[in-house]
């Protein structure tokens, strides 16, 4: 088979490979299409241990149940020969965390796609024993290339329900990636009154509002206080109800509590280089306002399930959001266009 491997930073080579092997307790996914995660772009454009050279990526797949092992144990309703989506956060399953419907914060999670578990830029995938109940079955009109967000997408939704955006909210999302393009659809479906979206960079912005402009009252460019004075004026002074930061940027969150209103809430979706991960906070806005500052990371089985069926539903809002599709051969060229900012999501198709 044919796999695109990961040679050195910033490089990479589509050469033929053994096809994986089947685990008696695995099965092997015949991939039809793969998205470019943020994660995966940060590992070419820098490396990472767990990533070690030669090494195929790949984290959002979606393809054909072509084998399952003897010993495999699916969930209800995947069977061999189904169109499947692969959930990418390993768990062990057993932990307080996973037990409590919080796979997210598993304590032993692994992530696809990442040693041991090579990923999916390659014609065929293993799918190991840690994964088969994170296969998820498409809907039979939902097209592949849309069906790899669900990843990403039901990520962005876990960062929505920790927001809880509610009837009659002003929202504001910092941040117009495929990540903000999402929660401000969603934002919308969960009857926020105003939205606004802002991004440190008017070509992204234009491209975002191509695409979710429908679902947003306003957007605009941060200017030197990072969009401050921008959502004061759109308020009346007073603010913004919730406030979501889905950049990686330690400017953001700290515009992000200028920002707020009284007893408003804000939640930290982006996380920051894990070299640089301490952020400068005006913690007197966090005491006089009143604020509540939250986190959201990765998200459960419960929101891929929920997921996929609003992606099927919502086909025609959401599929603009994946303005790029490469073959392998033109991987490269995937991650050149996420490096330069043209487009939202990028998919590969093997």
């Amino acid at each position: 088979m044919r796999a695109a491997f990961m040679t050195d930073v910033n490089a990479v080579e589509v050469r033929e490979t053994e096809e994986p092997k089947l685990d008696p307790r695995g099965a092997i996914l015949r991939v039809e299409a793969c998205g470019i995660c943020g994660t995966d772009a940060r590992t070419f454009f820098n490396g990472d241990p767990k990533a070690p050279a030669p090494w195929v990526l790949g984290h959002e797949p979606v393809g054909v149940l072509e084998e399952v092992g003897p010993e495999a144990v699916l969930p209800p309703g995947v069977s061999a020969g189904d169109r499947v989506f692969l959930g990418s956060i390993l768990t062990c399953g057993e932990c307080r965390w996973c037990l409590e419907g919080f796979q997210n914060l598993c304590e032993h999670h692994l992530l696809y796609g990442y040693d041991p578990f090579p990923g999916a830029y390659a014609e065929w995938a293993a799918v190991p024993p840690i994964a088969t109940k994170n296969l998820i079955p498409l809907p039979e009109d939902l097209p592949s290339d849309l069906a790899t967000v669900a990843d990403p997408f039901a990520c962005a939704l876990n960062g929505i329900e920790v927001l809880d955006v509610r009837l009659g909210d002003t929202v504001v999302i910092l941040g117009t990636g495929p990540i903000g393009c999402w929660q401000a659809v969603m934002c919308r479906d969960r009857g926020a009154s105003r939205i606004y979206m802002t991004d440190v960079k008017q070509d992204r912005l234009d491209i975002a509002m191509g695409i979710v402009g429908a679902f947003v009252d306003d957007a605009f460019v941060a200017g030197e206080d990072n969009g401050v004075e921008a959502v004061r004026s759109r308020t009346g002074g007073v603010g913004a109800d919730r406030v979501s930061v889905a950049a990686p940027s330690k400017q953001a969150q700290q515009a992000a509590l200028e920002m707020a209103a009284k007893r408003a809430k804000v939640v930290y979706f982006a996380g920051l280089p894990k070299h640089d991960p301490v952020s400068p906070l005006d913690m007197n806005e966090l005491h006089y306002k009143e604020l509540a500052i939250l986190g959201a990371y990765g998200a459960t089985n419960r929101q891929y399930r929920i997921t996929m069926d609003y992606l099927d539903r919502r086909q025609e809002d959401l599929a603009r959001v994946v303005t790029h599709r490469f073959s392998l051969d033109h991987i490269e060229q995937g991650f050149e266009t996420i490096r330069g900012g043209t487009g939202l999501k990028v998919v590969i198709l093997p």
